[in-house]
């Protein structure tokens, strides 16, 4: 009920969401932002369209505090449940790039249904792309690297292989936490 509230809330405010996705900009849709440095560092190195989505109230409180400063028009915001906001704002063949970096893994067995890629999300992912989108997936977790990876290889009938180009991919504190503990980084890159 509430991530509606603030869905609803966000859209008020940017009205122009819809017309944003029809500019001559690409348009990278970022799911789960954490601190927002992420999408800082990216925007920073590219001007695109940014449709960042967080239910961390400090990242969004950040991001939101960078976009008033330097005058962004083209980074939207919006706080709360990932796939209700994509189904629900996002039409399909709209997307250029839909960004995973270092989603929570869930580890354990009974949690693993809370993991944002699943046969579903996946699906819906690839219709909001354009033809010619990718999905960039990035995680320090094993289990849940080859679980995405065979995920993806169901989807589009085909091989799926861990992609050494990380893109302008920047370094997130998740990340630099995996490679303290000497976890493998693994990257997936998916064209639609």
């Amino acid at each position: 009920q509430s991530s509606k509230k603030n869905v609803i809330k966000t859209l008020e405010n940017k009205t122009n969401i819809k017309d944003s996705l029809k500019n001559n900009n690409k348009n990278i849709l970022e799911i789960g932002f954490g601190t927002g440095s992420s999408v800082i560092e990216l925007y920073k190195n590219n001007k695109e369209n940014y449709y960042c989505i967080e239910s961390y109230n400090l990242g969004i409180d950040n991001l939101n505090k960078f976009i008033r400063e330097q005058n962004i028009k083209n980074i939207h915001v919006y706080h709360g449940d990932a796939i209700e906001i994509i189904e629900n704002n996002f039409p399909d063949n709209s997307l250029d790039e839909i960004l995973l970096f270092f989603p929570d893994p869930w580890p354990k067995n009974k949690h693993k249904k809370r993991r944002i890629i699943n046969n579903f999300s996946a699906s819906m992912f690839f219709r909001k792309l354009k033809k010619e989108g990718l999905i960039h997936f990035a995680t320090d977790h094993i289990n849940y690297a080859y679980n995405t990876k065979e995920i993806f290889s169901n989807l589009i009938k085909g091989k799926v292989i861990f992609n050494h180009n990380r893109r302008l991919r920047p370094v997130t504190n998740y990340e630099k936490r995996g490679i303290k503990r000497k976890n493998f980084i693994f990257d997936i890159i998916l064209k639609k």
